[in-house]
């Protein structure tokens, strides 16, 4: 709660009272002093010359209205109208001359906060600096965390942890990842490398211009960002590919790339041979959440189990991911996988297996056809040239090494759509695989990559359903893994983990920002409380029968600062944020646009994205000639 406001220590009435006495003390020798000063400039107008006792606003009163020494002429009257109006003329310059002086004093120490110690891509663009732009929302920005309690994130409190945390930065890198700009002050928020952030934006509030463009184009080291659509890619790619290698892997053709290359998920299983039974069944978990469940509490696990004993097979044998979905769909050869487990050492998981192939034909039937059903994708032929290497007669692939990876600044882009074809438990696995490497990378380098690694989860209910995220969030911050997860809603967020799961992610983030669209009733009062309440002071005025009759008091009274309606309806451009130890803040998004390096993102744009003028937006009508209307009745 705000308590910047104090109960008042004196009745409403008393303070007016005194406010009046004031006054008049003040106002009544101040207008004395006017009429002499029309009177002493009467002359100008042609009026007599009268001595005036300025220095007695007294006996000047009295002479002049009194015992009537001084005459009060037309002359008088004239040179009043020109003292007032020159006054009024005088006040109204100064007034204007120091808005504007105010104003340019304003732009240049905002020009010299947001250049000070920051690459030129960081720091705003010349037209943008010292621009103000008014929301109504933005009163209530006084009420929530300002000043001094938001000083550990600014520019130079994340840059001195980004050195406590053996952060590696290059010339021109910047120290952590922007939120936006306080309403309240208009300095720039950071969260550190060390930070893990949940995003919650409704459609089209400008979370791609605002967030994770920005985010990409300042990371420092490997990034990995997974999308449904192609924009993110055409933006950033351009910029990327000056730091390191550009991977898209797009089995649906979002991008309309080409698969030059192949990530083997049973590679990434087999590793040296150390936790590849965990692998497997972390893979199988991805194809079993990105199918729609339907709810039998046995088929289910069976076929999970049944698809982790087979993708474990396959990658102890070195065969690629598609024959796990060979030997699901012909059965007279899944022995095959039974003697690959048992010669590697595996023979419990062997004997399982064995048994689910010797199952009654009914059950074993819906064992399999739920295995099949949560594999389906590997039957499609664009998404195996994405995970196999290339098949005789087709141009060579190279094969992506995650753990070569997370040690570069490539840039990994994983696209997939929803639907049947969708390519979302390989795009799931894709990402727990690079964050794995990470951590592994993070341990093997005394406790955390010195290079932090970011990962943009946009989209995370729909084509990122990363089962164990929640449970995992936490390790990625100790071990330089910074994660961005971006919802469009609350409410999808449960549907993927749960209600449970979700609150866990949510109390594992440093870093909560939300953005206009948000409609989740239940969700935006749950906010609405953090946010909290501020007091104000209320005037109550109270007549009686008497004009001159009534009493007026003062009293602090407490006010919700964002109701969950406000929250709602706050247009784009806005964001609440809460971060962990500190009063929520509403902030000014900065959108790509506003950057020092807009330019090359445009460029890339222009470079990579389809071109919109060759394809025609809608029909064309044409005059028809009479002698072809004729020809067609």
């Amino acid at each position: 709660m705000d308590r910047s406001v104090k109960a008042p220590s004196m009745s409403g009435g008393e303070y007016h009272e005194l406010a009046g006495i004031g006054a008049i003390a003040v106002g009544v020798p101040s207008l004395i002093e006017l009429a002499g000063a029309a009177v002493w400039s009467a002359p100008m107008y042609g009026g007599p010359k009268q001595d005036v006792p300025f220095r007695n606003p007294v006996g000047l009163g009295w002479h002049l209205l009194a015992t009537h020494d001084l005459a009060w002429t037309g002359e008088a009257t004239a040179a009043l109208g020109t003292l007032v109006g020159g006054g009024l003329a005088a006040l109204a310059g100064t007034a204007i001359g120091v808005r504007w002086a105010c104003r340019r004093c304003a732009a240049a120490r905002a020009d010299r906060r947001y250049r000070r110690g920051r690459p030129a891509h960081v720091a705003l663009g010349k037209a943008t600096v010292g621009r103000v732009d008014r929301q109504p929302i933005d009163t209530q920005a006084r009420f929530m965390g300002r000043g001094a309690e938001l000083d550990d994130l600014c520019w130079e409190a994340v840059q001195a942890k980004a050195i406590d945390l053996g952060v590696q930065l290059g010339e021109g890198q910047v120290p952590g990842v922007l939120i936006g700009r306080a309403v309240a002050d208009r300095r720039e928020l950071w969260a550190s490398y060390e930070d893990l952030h949940l995003d919650i934006w409704g459609p089209r509030s400008g979370k791609t211009t605002s967030r994770v463009i920005p985010a990409i184009m300042d990371a420092p080291g490997a990034v990995v960002a997974t999308s449904n659509k192609r924009d993110v890619v055409d933006a950033t790619r351009g910029h990327r590919s000056t730091l390191g290698e550009v991977w898209v892997f797009d089995p649906q053709s979002v991008a309309e790339a080409e698969p030059s290359w192949y990530w083997n998920p049973c590679e990434w299983v087999r590793g040296n041979g150390k936790g590849a039974q965990a692998r497997a069944a972390e893979l199988a978990g991805h194809f079993a959440d990105a199918t729609e469940a339907d709810g039998d509490a046995f088929f289910e696990p069976e076929g999970e189990d049944l698809l982790t004993a087979l993708i474990l097979a396959a990658a102890l044998a070195e065969k690629p991911i598609t024959q796990v979905f060979e030997w699901i769909t012909k059965q007279d050869t899944t022995s095959a996988a039974v003697r690959i487990l048992d010669d590697h050492g595996y023979g419990l998981v062997a004997g399982a297996l064995a048994e689910q192939l010797n199952a009654p034909d009914k059950q074993k039937g819906g064992v399999f056809a739920t295995a099949k059903k949560m594999a389906a994708i590997l039957k499609y032929e664009e998404i195996r040239q994405w995970v196999c290497p290339a098949q005789r007669g087709e141009r060579p692939r190279r094969s992506f090494d995650v753990a070569q990876f997370v040690t570069s600044k490539d840039t990994l882009y994983l696209l997939s759509e929803e639907g049947k074809a969708s390519g979302g438990a390989l795009v799931t696995a894709f990402a727990s695989a690079v964050a794995a490497a990470g951590k592994a990378e993070g341990v093997r380098a005394n406790g955390r990559m010195p290079v932090p690694m970011l990962i943009v989860l946009d989209e995370a209910a729909n084509i990122v359903r990363w089962r164990e995220l929640p449970k995992q969030y936490s390790h990625f911050g100790s071990r330089g893994i910074v994660v961005l997860t971006i919802l469009q809603s609350w409410a999808q967020g449960v549907r993927c983990w749960g209600s449970e799961g979700m609150s866990a992610l949510l109390s594992a983030a440093n870093v909560l920002t939300l953005g206009a669209g948000l409609k989740d009733t239940g969700f935006l009062r749950d906010m609405s409380e953090l946010v909290g309440a501020h007091h104000e002071l209320v005037t109550s005025v109270s007549r009686g029968r008497r004009p001159d009759s009534g009493t007026e008091s003062t009293s602090r009274t407490s006010e919700v600062t964002l109701t969950p309606s406000d929250i709602s309806a706050m247009p784009k451009g806005r964001a609440l944020v809460f971060v962990s130890g500190h009063r929520p803040t509403l902030v000014r998004t900065t959108p790509w646009m506003e950057r020092g390096d807009a330019d090359l993102i445009r460029d890339s744009i222009a470079a990579h994205a389809p071109d919109q003028s060759s394809t025609p937006a809608g029909p064309h009508l044409r005059a028809v000639p009479t002698n072809e209307e004729d020809n067609a009745a």
